[in-house]
């Protein structure tokens, strides 16, 4: 880490800020997903024309990553520095007095450390959570001894965030030595100001370098040391369902599965086993990882230690915590012996902060424990900050979508219903695995998830290709933890009176209605079977099914197949909570390929219409879109709609005459 020169000219001091932000927040040894922050003080002009001095402090959802000017948020600091007199405030009235000082009510809420930002004199500041900092402070070393390895920095012992803290830093910063360059917060992180944001910004590099030179210096480059043999995927992927079943228990959860590596390496370590209860990198990662992670000797055991993991957060749940509903008991982190590292969250983003926490959470109690032995916060200290206030009051105010936490396969995803029904689950919060054989779908999922923000992951497949069904979702389960929703849609169709029907012709009806359908169902029965959790596996059949058509013995009677596919899965699924139902559409032909080459111009002629009179031609005279199909598939996935349905038949057909 090298200390910046950047002869950059900027047009105010925001963009300045903005700029050295953008550093701050990409080297991600300081600042992970959405940590941190920073603020600079300028003078404005205010809505009644009057000049005023404002604190530009980051915004609550703001990213230092790639924050603009909009994500930092105005406090009027005559408001700020009043607060001076004050010599104590609950987190509540903390946030109320922040909101009451903000330049424009409708701006993100401010950073919850703006006062510590307002109470530094100097024009910008730099706040870090610094693993080598962090490193350095989870230590029994006190406060002395660590001021001994950093010259010209003040070392505060660990005090909760909030009003406390911020007086902390007032009293210490009101006579601060002369040629102090920054703050170490203790188990918090680093705090850096100056000038400009490039003196600020330099002086956080190079603190945090002498930190990483002393960390060198007594413990070496080495992080884990081998202890245990490596296991295969393949010994863990029979039990990666019931995990994932297990942690979704309240709520469904997407798991990031991670075996190679870092993860793999902190796997075969003993110091996996030794940290498992020593507490994440800074308390600010409580609220997503907890105070402990799962810590598993051998796959066939891991049902067993997430229980007794439950078991133990909820007797400290009852004996620390009072006031608040408990949060879900479960891992958020699984360390697997010899495999790798598992975590879990309602999203896949959400999952992917857990494991870059976790993982240089692990760095930094390594670091630790070779320079002087891990010190972190007590359990009663680390759970009044996971169920701190302020972040109790987010999460009341979360809304997630429906289907956030679940994982849904669509078949035949690259065009009409199957594109329709992709769209309509992944708006609605859910993983899509997009199924076609069409190369265009790499597009299309891409798309996809470009416009609903939720993960779409395309897959190039065979339905009627044994190898390749089981192959798919041997990749799903190691991606994203099991599925929840399948939606059997994809077919094909020809029509042909009886006497011209070749065998190759049934087969290829067969191929793909039929033994397609049964792979993907099997496959996914098998999953949700494992889960404990139930699921739901939709058939678009056709309303061919029930009022065969001339000319239609293929496809129809290779449909009736895999409807009868649908009543045994809801047989035997029913005592497993699996649901299983039919959708039968009529005649679907905006953007479906089913209907090309000639198909729909025949059925039009074999019924004596023409192309328009054959579209409309159901009891409403309107034509079935995909959207109808569509949204008829997600009410049927709707535990609250239809979470008592299963072996149910509905038409989208517009009234059959």
């Amino acid at each position: 880490m090298s200390v910046s020169s950047d002869n950059t000219d900027f047009v105010s001091p925001i963009e300045e800020r903005v700029f050295y932000s953008r550093k701050l927040g990409s080297d991600p040894g300081l600042v992970l997903h959405g940590g941190g922050n920073t603020s600079v003080k300028n003078d404005e002009i205010d809505h009644t024309g009057s000049r005023i001095r404002v604190l530009r402090v980051k915004g609550s959802g703001s990213d230092l990553a790639t924050i603009t000017e909009k994500g930092f948020t105005g406090l009027r600091m005559n408001d700020m520095l009043s607060a001076m007199k004050i010599d104590k405030m609950s987190d509540q009235e903390m946030a109320d007095f922040m909101k009451k000082s903000m330049v424009d009510p409708s701006e993100p809420s401010p950073s919850v450390e703006s006062f510590l930002h307002a109470f530094i004199p100097d024009k910008f500041v730099d706040h870090s959570h610094s693993d080598a900092i962090l490193s350095i402070t989870n230590t029994p070393l006190s406060p002395d001894d660590i001021g001994k390895i950093f010259p010209n920095v003040l070392v505060i012992p660990y005090i909760p965030p909030g009003f406390k803290l911020a007086r902390a830093i007032l009293s210490r910063t009101q006579n601060m030595p002369e040629g102090t360059e920054g703050i170490i917060l203790s188990k918090h992180g680093l705090f850096t100001f100056g000038k400009t944001g490039e003196e600020s910004y330099n002086r956080h590099l190079k603190i945090v370098q002498v930190a990483e030179t002393y960390i060198l210096s007594k413990s070496g480059k080495d992080l884990f040391k081998k202890e245990f043999q490596e296991i295969s995927g393949d010994a863990v992927l029979d039990i990666i369902p019931g995990i994932r079943g297990k942690l979704s228990a309240k709520h469904r959860k997407i798991l990031r599965i991670e075996n190679t590596g870092i993860a793999r390496d902190i796997s075969l370590s003993m110091e996996a086993q030794i940290f498992e209860r020593q507490g994440p990198a800074t308390p600010d990662m409580l609220i997503r990882t907890k105070y402990e992670y799962a810590y598993v000797d051998r796959p066939e055991h891991a049902l067993e230690v997430i229980d007794k993991f439950a078991e133990r957060y909820e007797k400290d749940y009852s004996e620390y915590v009072k006031g608040f509903p408990m949060h879900d008991p479960y891992p958020a982190a699984i360390v697997i012996r010899g495999f790798g590292v598992i975590t879990a969250g309602i999203s896949d983003k959400e999952a992917l902060i857990v494991r870059d926490q976790f993982i240089h959470s692990m760095i930094v109690n390594s670091r630790a424990r070779k320079l002087a032995g891990n010190a972190f916060i007590s359990r009663k200290e680390a759970y009044e900050m996971e169920y701190w206030p302020l972040e109790e009051a987010k999460l009341k105010k979360a809304k997630p979508r429906f289907l956030q936490g679940t994982v849904s396969i669509v078949t035949g995803a690259a065009n009409g219903i199957g594109l329709e029904a992709a769209r309509k689950l992944s708006e609605n919060g859910s993983i899509v695995v997009a199924c076609d054989m069409d190369p265009a779908t790499e597009s299309v999922a891409k798309e996809l998830q470009n416009s609903t923000g939720s993960v779409v992951f395309p897959y190039i497949l065979d339905i009627s290709d044994e190898s390749g069904v089981t192959e798919m979702f041997r990749a799903v389960t190691m991606k994203f933890g099991a599925v929840d929703i399948l939606f059997n849609n994809a077919g094909v169709l020809k029509s042909d009176s009886i006497e011209n029907i070749s065998m190759e012709e049934l087969d290829f009806h067969y191929r793909v209605n039929s033994r397609g359908t049964f792979l993907m169902t099997r496959e996914a029965f098998k999953v949700m079977k494992a889960q404990k959790i139930g699921g739901n596996i939709v058939f678009n059949i056709s309303k061919n099914l029930t009022h065969p058509g001339p000319e239609m013995l293929s496809y129809g009677s290779s449909k009736a197949f895999a409807a009868q596919i649908c009543h045994y899965v809801s047989k035997e699924g029913g005592p497993f909570g699996i649901r299983a139902n039919i959708i039968n559409p009529d005649k679907i032909f905006k953007g479906s390929k089913i209907w090309e080459n000639g198909v729909l111009e025949s059925r039009a002629k074999a019924k004596g219409q023409s192309v328009e009179e054959y579209k409309t031609q159901n009891l409403l005279r309107r034509e079935v879109l995909p959207e109808h199909v569509a949204n008829v598939l997600l009410s049927l996935v709707n535990e609250d709609i239809f979470g008592a349905t299963t072996d149910a038949m509905i038409p989208v057909d517009g009234g059959i005459r």
